[in-house]
């Protein structure tokens, strides 16, 4: 098998939360266990990378990780053309990563593309993904069509200045669906998401190829020597993300609460002060019961799944869903919706549910909280599951495929 250079890009990594940082982290992992050299380009924050894989930082001015979005820049970042976009368009309620993350990186790589045999972009979907295709064989990875996180935040208020803001902020979303349409090849982690991705950015079927995500098992497993916290749940939802489905959680939640006094939620993702999942939470005399866990280790993330008896994703759409691998890997029970690819990752190893129901919710507790052995048994069929299904070494296997492929395909276009 010939060994290959490859730029795995990727326009925001955060290392311990979030699908994208989480990816390239073990992607790059197992490609570079297979034999072949790694150079992640990424703009911050920056992954956790094994050490064995090249980081090039692509800097950025990283205003959505200061305090003031506004103050916290230098006048001479903003003499640089591309600076000053990203602060204009930050500070007027815009998401201009992905966009400059493309003009930085054209930048850089048009000195060095041909070093390499391959480039693997991490959906920045950047205009300059257009340049460097005709340049080198190009693959990139949708997780999902981010248009729908936008329908389901447009649904969630009646506030028009509210919609006008989100509307603003996903304006992104133009650049994403006129490069999308014009790929040669696109990796999706779920049938679901090639629907999706079809139907949103009205991208071919043809040009997309499914590799579903991996786990790395000696992060995550069954780990015996954690005690378990009597009635504790766990979820991943951070506050204030509609599609997260958290408030029907909390909701049923409360009702719990009044069967069974111990219960408690650990909630892994970030707290927004004064929000509306805070409100929510003290309106429904939660806050005793309920815990968030942010800027966790990995090895946090495994010891708040392991003491939890049950995990819950109430998600109303998943592109994949990598809290719930995580939950069945650690042997965690698991209740999930059946929004967008959840049902295609879990199979029978789970509790599927209708999204947007908090009696729903109730109930798939209740039964398990008060059948243990049947809680046990799905247990046992989901790390079987992960074991089976989820190696990143298995998944980076059919990506070096999906790589050679392209390579070939490439070649003869240019010949």
């Amino acid at each position: 098998m010939k060994k290959l250079k490859i730029a795995l890009l990727s326009y925001r990594s955060k290392p311990f939360s979030g699908g994208q940082g989480i990816y390239v982290k073990y992607l790059s992992k197992a490609l570079q266990n297979l034999g072949h050299e790694i150079d992640v380009f990424s703009g911050p924050p920056y992954p956790d990378l094994d050490p064995d894989v090249n980081l090039i930082k692509i800097p950025s001015l990283g205003l959505y990780e200061k305090k003031s979005k506004f103050y916290d820049v230098k006048f001479l970042q903003l003499l640089d053309p591309i600076n000053l976009f990203e602060w204009l368009s930050v500070n007027s309620g815009g998401f201009p990563e992905p966009y400059t993350f493309g003009k930085r990186i054209k930048k850089v790589l048009k000195k060095k593309y041909k070093k390499y045999d391959v480039i693997h972009d991490n959906q920045s979907l950047a205009y300059e993904l257009l340049f460097l295709q005709k340049k080198k064989p190009l693959v990139t990875t949708i997780h999902h069509p981010i248009s729908m996180d936008l329908a389901y935040q447009l649904e969630s208020t009646n506030d028009f200045f509210l919609k006008l803001l989100m509307r603003r902020w996903h304006s992104f979303l133009v650049m994403q669906k006129f490069v999308a349409r014009r790929l040669n090849k696109i990796i999706v982690p779920s049938n679901s998401s090639i629907t999706d991705i079809n139907n949103e950015f009205d991208v071919s079927k043809s040009k997309m190829e499914r590799v579903m995500n991996g786990i790395d098992l000696k992060i995550f497993f069954p780990d015996l020597n954690i005690e378990k916290i009597p009635y504790r749940l766990v979820t991943v939802a951070s506050a204030d993300v509609p599609l997260k489905g958290l408030d029907y959680l909390l909701q049923a939640l409360f009702d719990l609460a009044k069967v069974y006094p111990d219960i408690s939620l650990s909630i892994i993702g970030e707290r927004k002060k004064g929000g509306h999942t805070e409100r929510l939470i003290k309106k429904l005399n939660l806050s005793n019961r309920v815990n968030f866990y942010s800027n966790l280790t990995q090895e946090d993330v495994r010891k708040t799944y392991c003491e939890s008896v049950l995990a819950i994703i109430p998600s109303l759409y998943e592109g994949f869903g990598f809290a719930a691998v995580e939950a069945m890997a650690c042997g965690v029970p698991l209740i999930s919706t059946s929004g967008g690819a959840l049902p295609e990752v879990i199979k029978d190893a789970g509790v599927i549910i209708p999204p947007k129901n908090s009696k729903e919710i109730y109930n798939s507790i209740d039964f398990l909280l008060s059948s243990p052995d049947h809680a046990s048994h799905l247990s046992q069929k989901a790390y079987e599951r992960v074991k089976s299904k989820f190696s990143w070494e298995v998944i980076a296997k059919k990506l070096e495929k999906v790589y050679l492929k392209q390579i070939e395909t490439h070649k003869h276009a240019n010949n």
